[in-house]
């Protein structure tokens, strides 16, 4: 039978050099014995996770069926091209196969929201633990807290830079005046996965009003540094997260740019 030109899939090509880390087991120990559909769902959970340096995250059904698109139209993935049915089964496989292990999630604002999934980790704690990969929980003794820019801690570099990075928090969020943050050279990362970023820093922060500092932030500061500014902001426990997350931003651009 004659495929049609829709059949006809023609890969351009890898970008090099982007990754998400796919731990060892996967190749060593689990690929001959997982299914295809059950690798699919793996790897899909894999990206969503390790490829954001985060250990779990919120997917939807649907996500997984048909990827994520953003509300102007960019296709930021396809998700696993599995049917509904297969798609169920190849879960409650991965789950009963110790696997991958998944959180339902409700609330009374909104009902049934997304299921969190993630991979089980030997020796991870399985109810709580939100620390991302490569971030350092918070050691004992309570939350670290950042110094004021006054205190007797700080060098009088230091004051200036914490001073100076207080000054241009408002205009930055507001789009005012020529920031540090713009002057850094963009990553030259491909525009969807700079859309990606951008929406979930604002997933986490909420803050529609800066939406275009969002997009500038996921233009400029590699991937990594953005998560683990987003985990700080979470341990804070800030009443304004989005300011917060503004200011040390600002402050790692004007360290960037004096290095």
């Amino acid at each position: 039978m004659k495929k049609s030109a829709q059949d006809v899939f023609h890969f351009q090509g890898f970008r090099s050099p982007r990754y998400t880390q796919v731990p060892d087991e996967v190749f060593d120990e689990l690929m001959p014995r997982l299914s295809g559909a059950e690798l699919k769902v793996l790897l899909y959970i894999i990206r969503r996770t390790f490829g954001f340096k985060k250990e779990r995250d919120n997917i939807s059904l649907s996500q997984l069926l048909h990827g994520i698109t953003t509300a102007e139209g960019t296709v930021l993935d396809r998700g696993t091209g599995l049917s509904k049915k297969t798609l169920l089964d190849t879960i409650k496989n991965l789950i009963e196969k110790n696997l991958i292990i998944s959180e339902r999630r409700r609330s009374e604002e909104k009902g049934n929201e997304p299921t969190t999934y993630h991979l089980n980790i030997i020796g991870e704690k399985k109810e709580g633990n939100t620390t991302p990969l490569g971030i350092k929980s918070t050691p004992r003794g309570g939350v670290k807290k950042t110094p004021s820019p006054r205190s007797k801690n700080y060098t009088a570099q230091e004051t200036v830079l914490q001073e100076t990075v207080i000054n241009t928090v408002n205009g930055v969020v507001k789009g005012g005046e020529k920031s540090t943050l713009q002057q850094l050279p963009d990553l030259g990362e491909p525009p969807e996965k700079t859309e990606y970023v951008a929406q979930q820093i604002l997933k986490e922060l909420g803050d529609e009003q800066s939406q275009r500092f969002y997009h500038l932030v996921a233009a400029k500061i590699p991937e990594g540094v953005i998560r683990e500014t987003l985990s700080e902001v979470r341990t804070d426990g800030a009443r304004d997260p989005a300011r917060l997350f503004t200011y040390k931003i600002q402050r790692y651009a004007l360290v960037k740019q004096k290095r």
